[in-house]
């Protein structure tokens, strides 16, 4: 029944973000895949330095996708040069990708003809057939286990996409969106893993509040830093390149309870497994050998899942650490610089829910057990 209830409740916030996602239609510039047939090097020229060499190249492509598919044409491409764009030297039978502006300005194209501009590399089948792979993998090892784990990622994917964007395009705190998605992703994929058992209910109990705990953490140390949730490029393109009504520091705040989701879920049913297992060999256990069963195991993983939420957000922060490395910027301003706190805050607060998520999955697993003992 409960089930029943939240997935009305899904669908009904799915109805409802709709209008948000119809905005009015307004001209935008498409893309299209093309092959490269031919490429000629036009020219180069040397910059200031070797990364700033400058080469354009004449490259003859055929359009292999929309209403332009079959169209060949011959365009000038700037394949290296400069500090922000990777250099993108073409070679013939090359896939790519091309921006198609059908309506362009006068000056741009005095007969009106669409304008074609090669844009990047075509990657996604490559990413396609890996997640293919990654499938097939999980459903061959992991038997029904591993489809049912992948129809609960898949929910999610589509929870996050399909609830969360279009409630935060409406204007809804994205912070208490994404716990309530957690919470609902909890109950749906929990129930589709270990169906309603003890074992099912009390690791969604103790990731719930694992990550409930990330996600207040992350609000209390992110308004007394004065974290505005703008530190990211992208968040930036958000506010000044788009007219959207966005709270982007429960925007930054949500994203920590989405990022620990995943590792706070693996601790929760990774507890809640082990106490099941010892009451199942041990069925006369009493509550606090079950508690201590628990946390035993909690103790062994509560390491190396810290390290993977921290080793992970480092990773990601890398470039940008580097820079403030090699240019010689003292440790007092990197620790006040905002898109540092901003990772920091991240990985700390979901560690700490990672590892406060052991001791309640533990408390909740060995109480549901012995309260189910006959």
């Amino acid at each position: 029944m409960k089930l029943k209830l939240i997935s009305a409740f899904l669908a009904a916030a799915v109805v409802l973000s709709m209008p948000c996602l119809a905005s009015e239609e307004v001209h935008q510039p498409q893309h299209a895949r093309a092959k490269v047939l031919s490429v000629k090097d036009l020219s180069e020229s040397m910059g200031p330095s070797p990364a700033m060499k400058t080469l354009v190249q004449e490259v003859t492509v055929k359009v292999t996708s929309g209403r332009f598919s079959g169209k060949q044409m011959t365009l000038e491409h700037r394949a290296s040069g400069g500090m922000i764009a990777s250099d993108m030297i073409l070679r013939p039978g090359d896939r790519v990708m091309l921006y198609v502006d059908e309506y362009p300005t006068r000056a741009e194209s005095p007969d009106g003809t669409p304008v074609f501009n090669i844009a990047d590399y075509e990657r996604d089948a490559p990413i396609y057939w890996l997640a293919f792979f990654f499938c097939l993998l999980l459903v061959a090892l992991g038997g029904l286990k591993g489809l049912k784990s992948l129809i609960g990622l898949l929910i999610t994917v589509v929870l996050v996409f399909l609830v969360l964007f279009p409630l935060a395009f409406m204007g809804l705190n994205p912070l208490l969106v994404s716990v309530a998605i957690s919470g609902a992703v909890l109950v749906i994929v929990f129930r589709i893993i270990a169906g309603r058992t003890a074992k099912g209910y009390s690791a969604a109990i103790g990731t719930f509040f694992g990550v409930s705990i990330a996600g207040l953490l992350a609000y209390a140390v992110g308004s007394m830093v004065h974290l505005s949730g703008l530190s990211s490029e992208e968040s930036k393109m958000l506010l000044f390149s788009m007219n959207l009504k966005i709270d982007y520091q429960g925007l930054l705040f949500g994203s920590i309870v989405i990022g620990a989701l995943g590792a706070v879920m693996d601790v929760g049913m990774s507890i809640a497994s082990a106490v099941e297992e010892v009451h199942k060999v041990h069925p006369n256990s009493n509550f606090k050998d079950l508690f201590n069963a628990g946390m035993n195991v909690g103790r062994d993983v509560m390491g190396t899942m810290s390290n993977t939420l921290i080793l992970a957000y480092t990773a990601s922060a890398m470039p940008l650490l580097m820079l403030l490395i090699a240019n010689n910027i003292s440790p007092d301003k990197i620790m006040n610089l905002e898109m540092i706190v901003t990772e920091a805050v991240r990985a700390l607060a979901g560690s700490i829910g990672l590892v406060l998520c052991i001791p309640i999955t533990a408390f909740v697993s060995a109480l549901m057990q012995t309260k189910n003992r006959t």
